[in-house]
C-alpha cells in the first residue's frame, strides 16, 4: 500500500475533550467543521498525488504531534482532539475510520507553532 502523508495544523485547544466539557455544542461546532474540512482537503490532495486507492484492508496510521511548546499533553486527549480531522481524512480516502489499525502516536516537543503529521498506509 502506498504511503500518504498529510500535515495538519495543531488541533485547537478547545477541541481537547477536557477543555470542551460543559460547553454548549455550538461553542466548538465551527472548530469541528473546520478541522474536518482541513483533514478532507489536505488528505484528498495528498492521496491524489500519491495515486492512493483503498484496498479494504486495515490501514496503518502513524500520527506525530509536533508540540508547540513543552507543556505536557496526554496522548489520548491529543488523539481525541484529532477526531474530526481523522474523520475528514477517512472520508477523503474513501474508507471507514475503523480501518485505521494500528494507530501509533508520537510526540516531538518545542517545534514552533506546532503541527500534526499523519502517515497513512505504507508498512505497518
Amino acid at each position: 500500500m502506498k504511503l500518504v502523508v498529510v500535515t495538519l495544523p495543531f488541533p485547537n485547544p478547545k477541541l481537547n475533550p477536557n477543555r470542551s466539557k460543559g460547553l454548549h455544542w455550538s461553542a466548538t461546532s465551527g472548530l469541528r467543521k473546520k478541522a474536518h474540512l482541513e483533514g478532507y482537503v489536505l488528505a484528498k490532495d495528498a492521496a491524489n498525488r500519491a495515486k492512493w486507492t483503498p484496498t479494504g484492508d486495515d490501514i496503518a496510521l502513524r500520527i506525530t504531534f509536533e508540540m508547540p511548546d513543552r507543556r505536557p499533553r496526554d496522548r489520548d486527549n491529543l488523539l481525541a482532539a484529532m477526531k474530526c480531522s481523522l474523520d475528514g481524512i477517512a472520508e477523503a480516502l474513501g474508507v471507514d475510520d475503523n480501518q485505521f489499525d494500528p494507530v501509533v502516536l508520537r510526540r516531538r516537543f518545542g517545534r514552533g507553532v506546532g503541527a500534526v503529521h499523519v502517515e497513512i498506509g505504507g508498512d505497518a
